[in-house]
This record gives C-alpha cells, structure tokens and sequence, in this order.
C-alpha cells in the first residue's frame, strides 16, 4: 500500500529568488525538513509529495529533495498565484492562496489516504508514527478526518509570538472547531493571544493546537474543490485573502463531517527567531547522544 506525505513548501521561497528556512540544525547542516522526511521514512511513509513554486523549483531540486529521491518515492505538484484564472483575481496579486489550496493542488497524485504536514515544523517521530498507523485505518474509520493535535505548551516558540491554530474538541474527541489565532506568545510566563480588539486574551497550556499534521482520504478533493471555488467566487479579487486549512475544517465540520483529534506529547519546534535555532541545535543534539537520530541521516 502506498502512504503518501504531502509536504506544503510552496511558501519557502519566492518568485525573487531565494529558499528560506534553510538553516542547518544538525552536525552535517540537516535541516528541519530533512529529518522530518527522515523519521516519516522510518515509520512507513513511501511517496512524498512536495507542493511548490516554479519560481524555485531547480535550487529546491538541487538543493533539498535530492537528497531524498534515493529513499522514497518523490513527486512535485505547483502552487502557483496564477493557478486561478486572471479575469478571477486581483491583478496585483502575489500572496499564494492559503494552506487549503496547497493540499488541493496534490488532487492528481493522491490515489490512497495521505498525510499532509508544513515543510518548516519540526514534528518528532512519534507524530509521524501516530499519523501513518491512522491513514492504514482511515478509510474505514467512523470519521473522515484525522489531526495530530499537539498540546499548546509544547508548540510556544522560545521568543516572539506566533499564529496557532487553537481546536475546541468534545469529550470524544473530536473537532469542533479551529481557530487561527495571531500573535501567540508568553505574557508574564502564561499562553496568550491578540483579539481582534487589540486584547490579549488567556490560553491554557493544554489547549488542543493544530500544527497543520493531517490525515485525509482522497475524497476530501471533494470539499476542498467545492470550498475553494466558493472562496474565490467571494475573495478571488482581495489582494490578500487566503483558502487556510483552519477555515476549511471548521467549515466541512459545520456541515456534518467528522474530524478525529489524535493527541501527541511531541514537542514541536520551528525556526522563528534567532533563539529557536540554538534551543534546535541542542535538542537536536541531545536526541543524537539518545541514538533517536544518527549523526548523519541522508
């Protein structure tokens, strides 16, 4: 059976030239993205999917999925600006389309339940395990959907704050609602957000966040086709609105869809500020003195 990674990367770099989120956090400069391919491999993954730009499609190539096109099966699907039609956008338009429209674009190489995961998170094994051990199931599952749901505590960044998705789930497990709350951050040691009022409001540390790990079947191109044509049917002509994954979820589960949270311990961690890289290092280095890692993984 093939179990597919989708890994949305189009926004990790820009028609002017350019990847980011490159650094090396690794003793042989590996890179978040490559030990999460590393430990999706290890659990069962064997098709990855990496959603793209053409504007950087050869330094990708040369530079980050090569070193993987060895071990797993690698595809390549485009997000593009000008994936809608002109007459249908703002013609000033740069800003791609949104988490949702990324996962949309892999429709035509998604032939079996797939995951989805942001090219720029560090996500920890265990998630990934959690992850494929449900796609072997979800097609048989008394709900359509899966998330991997980490807890707020352990997704906070080292400084600054940071957009979370905050998932209100019910007593048997299940989705409710996402909400993309802006501006996450510790004030005074304690996990708050910026309303829409300019408020800082309490979060609690053991908040159910979507850190976009998802489990979907092939059916789900249904909704997302039908949500992203009633997106632009009333965006396509702002100049900034995007098609999230957030919305898509609270939507579909407005319509009677089932979405199951399955909780993970991982601890998450990205490269947000100059902070993040050091505390990465360090944790990535503790984890090879543990034997979770090899010193070098590609």
């Amino acid at each position: 059976m093939t179990t597919t990674l989708v890994v949305l990367a189009a926004t990790m770099g820009n028609k002017y030239g350019g990847l980011k989120y490159l650094e090396g956090i690794g003793p042989n400069g590996e890179t978040i993205l490559d030990y999460s391919i590393y430990d999706a491999v290890k659990v069962g993954f064997n098709k990855v999917v990496f959603v793209i730009s053409k504007y950087f499609e050869k330094e990708f190539k040369q530079k980050v999925s090569s070193k993987y096109e060895n071990i797993v099966t690698v595809k390549y699907v485009y997000q593009e600006v000008e994936n809608v039609a002109e007459e249908l956008r703002h013609p000033r338009r740069t800003l791609l389309w949104g988490s949702a429209h990324a996962v949309l674009c892999a429709k035509e190489v998604i032939e079996a339940p797939f995951g989805v995961i942001n090219a720029v998170n560090f996500y920890q094994r265990e998630s990934f395990e959690l992850l494929y051990n449900s796609l072997q199931t979800l097609s048989n599952a008394p709900y359509q959907c899966c998330l991997i749901g980490y807890k707020l505590g352990n997704v906070m960044p080292e400084s600054g704050g940071a957009n979370r998705g905050i998932c209100e789930v019910d007593e048997e497990g299940y989705l409710q609602s996402v909400i993309d709350c802006p501006q996450v951050e510790r004030i005074g040691g304690h996990p708050m957000y910026l309303n829409e009022f300019n408020k800082w409001v309490n979060l609690n540390e053991d908040d159910c966040v979507s850190m976009n790990m998802w489990g979907f079947t092939p059916q789900i191109f249904t909704q997302l086709t039908e949500g992203f044509d009633n997106f632009i049917a009333k965006n396509g002509q702002d100049i900034k609105a995007v098609f999230i994954i957030p919305d898509f979820i609270s939507d579909i589960i407005s319509q009677g869809m089932k979405v199951k949270n399955i909780p993970t311990s991982s601890m998450w961690m990205a490269l947000v500020s100059p902070d993040d890289k050091i505390q990465a290092i360090l944790r990535i280095n503790d984890m090879i003195r543990k034997k979770i890692y090899p010193p070098k993984i590609f």
